[in-house]
C-alpha cells in the first residue's frame, strides 16, 4: 500500500474517486460535511487539517486491495505521489534556469501514456460510469452499453431477412476528431505542435502489434420494420472510427483520474450531441457474435469468449465474444469493397481467423476473396442453408466509453455441425486467449448459456460493454434463437 506523507484536496478527491463513492457517501464515510467533500474538489492543493489526515489514513489502511491500487494509479497518473516529480517541479519554478522546450513535450507525451494506461487498466469500470452520464432509458436492459429503441428489433431478426444498402456518395461527418474542444487528448509532438489526430499519437507514442487504417464501411441507416431490417452504409477508414471514439474515452479518462467525471470536463463529449445522428461522426460498426453451440438432445447451448491481449488490439484486457471484429472489407481491393458488404461474409472470415487461426482473409492482402472456391466458407453456408447454423441480428449497440458501434449478433450452431467446422480451434489467436471456462468450472464445449453465468459475465466479470449487451439480448431473446425445447428458454 502506498503511504501517503500529506493529504491535500487532490489526494482526498483521488480516494473518493478510487472508491467509486459520490461526494454524499464519502462525506458519509468519513463523517465529514458534504460541503468539505466539495471544498476538496474545488481546492485540490488546499492541505487538510491534522485530525482528516488521521481520518483519511484508516479509511485508505481500511479499503481493499482494488481500492488501493486504483488510488496509486489515479495519483501516479494525475502526478501527485511522485514525490520526486514535485520536488524537480519545485526547484524549476524557483529556478531562473529557464527549462528547455522538449520538456514540456515530453512531460505533455508521458501524460498521455499514463491515461492510455489507465484506460487500459480500467476501461470497463470507467466505462460504465460513463453510462452513468445518459439517460437510464438509453441503457441496453441492466448492461451500461447504449441504443435507442430505433436501433434495437423487438425480436432478432434472422440474418436473410437484413438488407445491405450502399451509398456512392455518403455525406462528410460533422465531426473529425481535431475540433478545438478534442485538443486535450492531443499530445505535443514537438515544440509549438501538437498531434493534430489521435492515431497519429498512438502510431507514434503506443502502436499495439494489429494497427492498419483499412477501408471501413460506415453506417448511414438503420431500419428494423415489419420485423425485418435494412442498413444503409457508406465509405469510411478505421481511423475515422478511432480518431473519434478514442478521443472521447481518452477525455473521459483524463477527467475521472482526475475526479471530474462530469459533462463539464468533457467538452468533446458534449460537442458531439445526438449519440444516434448517424451524420454526426464516422460510425464504423464491428460486428460481434455470440457463437453458441446447441446441444441437440437437450436444446441448451454453450459459447466461448476472447481474453483480449492489450499489446496486440487498440483496447485490451477484458472480454469479447467470439469472434467479434470490424466490418471491412475483406481486402484492400476495390472489387472488395460491393462483395464484402455482407454481415455473413464477414463474420466467416472472423470464424476462420479466431476460432481457427486463419488470418489469410483479415484484410490486409490485395486479392479478393473467392468465396465460391474457398472451403471453410462453402461448408459454412451449407450447413446455413441446411438449416443447421442459425444466424441472427439482435440490433446495433454503443459502446458508453468510446461510443462505438457494433451490430449485435447470435449464431446458434447444432453440436455435430459445430464439433466438424470447429475440430480445429486454436486456443490462442492474434488478438488473445481463447477462453472456454470462468472460475473452477471446465465444460467441454464451452461456456454454459445460462441465467447464472450470463449474470455473472455481465455483473462481476470484465466483458466489454457491447460484448455484454449482445450476451444480455441473446438470453433475453433465448426461446427465439434456441427454440422451446431448450431447457433455458
Amino acid at each position: 500500500m502506498d503511504i501517503v506523507d500529506l493529504w491535500t484536496g487532490r489526494r482526498a478527491s483521488a480516494l473518493r474517486a478510487s472508491l467509486r463513492m459520490t461526494n454524499e457517501a464519502f462525506a458519509a464515510h468519513l463523517g465529514a460535511a458534504v460541503r468539505t467533500v466539495a471544498t476538496w474538489e474545488a481546492k485540490p492543493d488546499m492541505v487538510l487539517s491534522a485530525a482528516m489526515q488521521e481520518i483519511l489514513d484508516s479509511a485508505l489502511k481500511g479499503a481493499d486491495e482494488d481500492v488501493q491500487r486504483r488510488f496509486a494509479m489515479i495519483l501516479n497518473v494525475s502526478g501527485s505521489l511522485d514525490t520526486e516529480a514535485a520536488r524537480t517541479a519545485e526547484r524549476t519554478l524557483h529556478s531562473t534556469v529557464r527549462p528547455a522546450p522538449e520538456a514540456a513535450v515530453e512531460a505533455s507525451q508521458q501524460n498521455w501514456r499514463q491515461v492510455r494506461q489507465y484506460l487500459t487498466e480500467q476501461g470497463i469500470d470507467l466505462a460504465a460510469r460513463t453510462a452513468d452520464l445518459y439517460d437510464a432509458e438509453l441503457r441496453v436492459e441492466h448492461v451500461p452499453a447504449l441504443s435507442t429503441p430505433a436501433w434495437l428489433p423487438q425480436r432478432p431478426v434472422l440474418l436473410e431477412d437484413v438488407k445491405l444498402r450502399w451509398n456512392e456518395a455518403s455525406p462528410q461527418p460533422r465531426l473529425t476528431g481535431s475540433e478545438a474542444e478534442a485538443r486535450t487528448a492531443l499530445p505535443l509532438r514537438a515544440p509549438g505542435h501538437a498531434f493534430t489526430q489521435y492515431t497519429s499519437a498512438i502510431r507514434y507514442l503506443r502502436p499495439p502489434a494489429l494497427f492498419e487504417n483499412r477501408s471501413s464501411y460506415r453506417l448511414l441507416d438503420v431500419d428494423w420494420s415489419n420485423g425485418k431490417g435494412a442498413m444503409t452504409f457508406g465509405l469510411s477508414t478505421f481511423f475515422n472510427k478511432l480518431d473519434i471514439g478514442e478521443v472521447l474515452a481518452h477525455e473521459a479518462g483524463a477527467a475521472d483520474v482526475s475526479g471530474n467525471l462530469n459533462w463539464a470536463h468533457l467538452p468533446f463529449r458534449s460537442l458531439l450531441g445526438d449519440l444516434f445522428d448517424l451524420s454526426n461522426r464516422a460510425v464504423n460498426p464491428g460486428i460481434s457474435t455470440l457463437t453458441i453451440r446447441r446441444d441437440m438432445t437437450t436444446g441448451d447451448g454453450s459459447f466461448f469468449l476472447l481474453r483480449r491481449d492489450p499489446t496486440q488490439v487498440t483496447n485490451g484486457r477484458h472480454y469479447s465474444l467470439l469472434p467479434a471484429g470490424e466490418f471491412q472489407p475483406a481486402s484492400i481491393s476495390p472489387q472488395s469493397l460491393l462483395v464484402d458488404l455482407d454481415i455473413w461474409r464477414n463474420m466467416v472470415r472472423e470464424y476462420a481467423e479466431e476460432m481457427l487461426g486463419q488470418p489469410e482473409h483479415d484484410g490486409s492482402g490485395g486479392t479478393p476473396v473467392d468465396y465460391e472456391v474457398w472451403p471453410f466458407y462453402r461448408d459454412m453456408t451449407a450447413a446455413r442453408n441446411a438449416g443447421t447454423i442459425r444466424p441472427y441480428v439482435l440490433g446495433v449497440i454503443l459502446d458508453a466509453l468510446s461510443l462505438n458501434a457494433s451490430i449485435a449478433t447470435a449464431t446458434v450452431i447444432d453440436d455435430h455441425i459445430f464439433d466438424n467446422l470447429f475440430r480445429d480451434r486454436v486456443a490462442t489467436n492474434p488478438e488473445g486467449e481463447v477462453v472456454s471456462s470462468i472460475g473452477n468450472n471446465k465444460p467441454i464445449h464451452g461456456l454454459t448459456f445460462d441465467e447464472e453465468t450470463v449474470t455473472r459475465l455481465t455483473t462481476q466479470e470484465p466483458l466489454g460493454q457491447t460484448s455484454a449487451a449482445c450476451l444480455t439480448l441473446a438470453w433475453k431473446h433465448r426461446a427465439t434463437i434456441l427454440g422451446a425445447g431448450s431447457s433455458t428458454s
